[in-house]
């Protein structure tokens, strides 16, 4: 049986949100972006700024400069979150395969629904104008025959309210005139500028290409680029499973391949996350490690923790030499981030290995921070390390 997924697109979906809570942003240039530091990066744009040369991961420091009447919004995850929840609520009278993706991103496998709701293009209409009337978003929608298909039809779609639908069959008829860079496999300028030396410029030029000689090029890759370029994608419709997470990020005023400076920020993020963690009664098994360089290339490393732990100079000496192992390159980080997964609430039964003496020193150490924090702040006292790191 042929499939019908429906993707509905919300571009700039944070301003949207904004303006709703404030109308008077409508119709002025509006950016979604962290005020941490001056060189934060720009993640959501309206139309407005994006006609000033604005775009989403340019630094907020050259957005300011190309556009003096910029507004600048701190990101407010909450407000998002719940105008994601309500719109998954409306999707699901429609189906229970609702899939949410970044922010504004939503798919809906409407397979042998047509009993119920009839054709997917009517279906998909409904659905705009209930959306537009529940929470006041408009946006592009693609019905297709999978995932891949849907989602870049309603990314060529010019206006908004508008809907694209691709016949069963035609998948790669639609993407061949269309650019590469509008295939998901085609992420990182690394990839772009590969196909640009290779003048591959067109989805249908791709799709020529043999599977050996995209693999010679782009290894495991290659068999990604190849299936997209021929509209193909079977990834099915799911919907998310909650698994709560502690994230930490900063992006540094300053890039720096300084071991003693970039320590130093690693203490502070695995600080800030261990006094979260403990506040909720959780421990993390993994560690997800994320850097981002000055010419933009992103390492990644995932680390299981044998020994649980939200102390933080025993976390610390755990995660260092994993973070030294990460950073192999000699080019300077301009970007930190770490992510603590698979959490579990602690057993009250004693670990038949105990934990040495100095950890246990270490955990009322700890403990006694935590007091005199909650009590005079948090900034009135920290370790040596994290003094005077930006």
């Amino acid at each position: 049986m042929a499939r019908n997924i429906l993707h509905l697109r919300i571009d700039a979906f944070p301003v949207a949100v904004e303006r709703i809570r404030d109308s008077s942003l409508r119709e002025k240039p509006v950016v979604v972006c962290p005020r941490h530091s001056p060189r934060s990066l720009v993640f959501s744009v309206s139309p407005e700024a994006r006609q000033e040369g604005i775009f989403e991961g340019l630094p907020l420091t050259k957005a300011l400069q190309r556009c003096r009447k910029l507004v600048v919004l701190s990101p407010n995850e909450t407000l998002y979150r719940k105008a994601t929840e309500t719109i998954v609520r409306l999707l699901e009278k429609y189906s229970p395969l609702v899939e949410p993706g970044f922010w504004g991103r939503f798919y809906v496998d409407m397979t042998g629904t047509s009993r119920l709701f009839g054709k997917a293009q009517d279906t998909a209409s409904r659905i705009r104008t209930e959306v537009g009337t529940a929470v006041q978003l408009s946006g592009t929608l693609g019905v297709g025959s999978n995932k891949l298909v849907s989602g870049v039809a309603a990314k060529v779609v010019a206006f908004h309210g508008d809907l694209c639908a691709v016949p069963f069959g035609s998948e790669a008829s639609f993407l061949a005139p269309l650019r590469v860079r509008m295939l998901p496999a085609v992420r990182s300028r690394i990839e772009r500028e590969l196909l640009a030396e290779f003048n591959i410029k067109m989805v249908q030029q791709l799709a020529l290409l043999s599977l050996p000689q995209l693999g010679t090029v782009f290894g495991k890759l290659g068999l990604l680029l190849h299936r997209q370029a021929l509209g193909i994608d079977e990834r099915p419709v799911r919907a998310p499973a909650a698994k709560p997470f502690v994230f930490e990020e900063i992006t540094l005023d300053e890039d720096s391949n300084d071991d003693l400076i970039l320590l130093g920020v690693l203490y502070g993020m695995i600080e800030r996350a261990c006094r979260r963690m403990r506040s909720k009664g959780v421990l993390p098994k993994t560690v997800w490690l994320h850097l981002r360089y000055s010419d933009d290339v992103n390492a990644t490393r995932r680390f299981r923790l044998v020994s649980p732990t939200i102390t933080d100079p025993f976390l610390y000496r755990l995660i260092e030499p994993f973070f030294i192992k990460t950073n192999e390159r000699r080019q300077r980080i301009r970007y930190l981030s770490l992510t603590f997964t698979d959490l579990v609430v602690p057993s009250p039964q004693l670990s038949l290995f105990a934990f040495s003496r100095l950890h246990r020193r270490e955990e009322n150490l700890v403990a006694a921070l935590d007091t005199i924090r909650a009590k005079y702040g948090e900034k009135v006292v920290s370790f040596g390390r994290v003094m005077g790191v930006p």
